[in-house]
């Protein structure tokens, strides 16, 4: 078996995510910074991003389905879902800063374990990631005290 290109890899594909996220996250924090309207973004991001896929699907470039409405109704709510959690990001990038969003970020895992204990009947995790989970959470709660912008709506937004 040949072995793959560099590009075709785990670590390429990882190092792309981190380096995507990490510069949309700041570029939303400065844009949200600068227009102080994260609805406005956030359509214009979507709405972008939808004429983007036509015009590569118009020139021949990828694949799209036609939007059918019996998928877009059973899809909706999962749609909404997310929408609503990328609201709530663009709006605790307005209330808070970029490091309080990361914290924030960060501490998911302990509330992912626990979810996916109680909703999916997965096992908990063992005691070493529990430790790991518990140095998250004293790390943003040590976090939380000696935050020097601290705003509760820029929290609130942060734990939605």
């Amino acid at each position: 078996m040949e072995p793959k290109p560099f590009y075709a890899t785990t670590p390429f594909a990882v190092g792309g995510y981190m380096l995507c996220s990490a510069t949309l996250l700041i570029a939303n924090k400065y844009a949200v910074y600068k227009v102080a309207a994260p609805s406005f973004i956030l359509f214009s991001q979507l709405m972008g991003t939808a004429i983007v896929v036509k015009a590569f699907a118009a020139m021949g470039k990828i694949d799209c389905d036609a939007l059918e409405m019996t998928k877009a109704k059973k899809f909706l709510p999962v749609a909404l879902i997310f929408l609503s959690t990328i609201f709530a990001n663009m709006k605790s990038l307005q209330y808070a800063n970029v490091e309080t969003f990361m914290v924030f970020r960060f501490s998911t895992p302990l509330v992912v374990s626990i979810a996916d204990y109680m909703f999916l009947g997965r096992k908990l995790p063992n005691t070493r990631s529990w430790m790991c989970l518990f140095a998250l959470l004293v790390g943003a709660f040590g976090y939380a005290q000696t935050d020097s912008s601290f705003q509760v709506k820029g929290y609130t937004f942060c734990a939605i």
